[in-house]
């Protein structure tokens, strides 16, 4: 029988590995919840298709995700595998995946190499890169807040790294000046030192880049030492991720200023975060949007091979054919690297009705990360 004819009905395994326990927890069941939502809008069935998906707990821990897209791929024989948070985890599962030559689709792991040396032929990212929230940050930063004065501080490992590294060679080509920078380890529980230097220090404004627990830790403790507000703030999405960190903190986050590929108020996002919200009682963050985007991406490259995933070139050749409209925003992938080209968004923490609330007030349109030869 012709291959169409064999997938018609035939169940799809598709395998999710995301952070379930450990610092991003939260962000994790986030993802969760956003990829269950759209399979439940779908009935569970994607391009004819009935769906079963398979989710896999990686402890925010390379080799735990490593051993978990092993299970998956091996063992559970799953079609399709995506997720992923941590960066780290998206670098060492790189090989897992390629030497597998297994369908992924990486929904937030932003480490910049997946875009250029170790970008993958089969490996998608609905998602942004690092440099394209760290380029663009600095962007903003030097048109919109301050020319000199700057200060960083961020979480001392890869993702951190990155954020910071590419919002400074921004902000300083352009001519901006860096007083210091600041770095913390991953899961910090007092910044009291830290913020002391801060209070010292009386910068311009501030660059950070802190993610799930981390993230609440820090903006509660710029407020107990009284710098929130009088120090202006900006970062990554991650800083102040409206439902893992703002729904937290509340009042902590106004006046923050952050760039992200996600909004709750984008106007792509506009239907989806009064469903999210009528659901799970608050409106989505990163995580949340990225596992429902993810199921739309999937969803769409079922569709473009009327769900038969067997000769995965198509697939390829499908989602490289035209953009997907997605909840981030329209989506088009590059060729060069299947890396998703996106709007980024600038957000404000700003009073809403039902609390602090991200508020989009500037579009960077169509950004692209510099890619392989970089």
């Amino acid at each position: 029988m012709p291959a169409l004819a064999q997938s018609a009905g035939k169940p799809l395994k598709i395998g999710m590995v995301t952070s379930l326990s450990g610092p991003f927890a939260a962000l994790g069941e986030s993802m969760r919840a956003g990829i269950e939502m759209l399979l439940a809008e779908n009935a569970k069935v994607l391009a004819g298709r009935p769906v079963e998906l398979i989710v896999e707990d990686d402890q925010g821990k390379p080799d735990e995700g490593v051993r978990k897209f092993r299970k998956l791929i091996g063992q559970d024989n799953v079609d399709i595998v995506c997720g992923v948070i941590s960066s780290a985890v998206a670098l060492a599962a790189r090989d897992v995946v390629t030497e597998a030559k297994a369908l992924t689709f990486i929904s937030a792991g932003s480490a910049n190499d997946l875009a250029r040396k170790a970008a993958s032929p089969l490996v998608f990212r609905p998602t942004k890169t690092n440099w394209m929230i760290g380029h663009t940050g600095g962007l903003w930063a030097y048109e919109n807040i301050s020319k000199t004065g700057c200060l960083t501080i961020g979480a001392d490992y890869a993702a951190g790294r990155e954020y910071i590294g590419d919002f400074a060679a921004t902000y300083e080509k352009q001519g901006g000046q860096i007083t210091k920078q600041l770095w913390s380890p991953l899961g910090t529980t007092d910044f009291g030192p830290l913020l002391t230097t801060i209070a010292s220090e009386q910068p311009e404004f501030i660059y950070s880049f802190f993610a799930g627990s981390d993230a609440v830790r820090f903006l509660r403790q710029m407020k107990e030492y009284r710098l929130a507000g009088k120090v202006k703030l900006i970062g990554s999405g991650a800083l102040f991720d409206q439902e893992d960190v703002v729904e937290t903190v509340k009042d902590a986050a106004l006046g923050g200023v952050n760039t992200s590929n996600q909004s709750p108020t984008a106007d792509s996002s506009k239907v989806f975060s009064e469903a999210y919200r009528a659901q799970r009682g608050h409106l989505p963050g990163e995580m949340g949007t990225a596992g429902y985007v993810t199921g739309q991406v999937i969803k769409a490259a079922l569709e473009r091979v009327s769900g038969d995933v067997a000769d995965k070139d198509k697939v390829k050749e499908g989602l490289l054919s035209k953009p997907v409209d997605t909840v981030f925003g329209p989506m088009t992938f590059d060729p060069r690297n299947n890396q998703a080209v996106l709007d980024i968004y600038v957000n404000e923490i700003k009073q809403g009705a039902g609390g602090p609330v991200n508020q989009v007030i500037h579009t960077y349109k169509a950004v692209r990360d510099p890619g392989p030869a970089t």
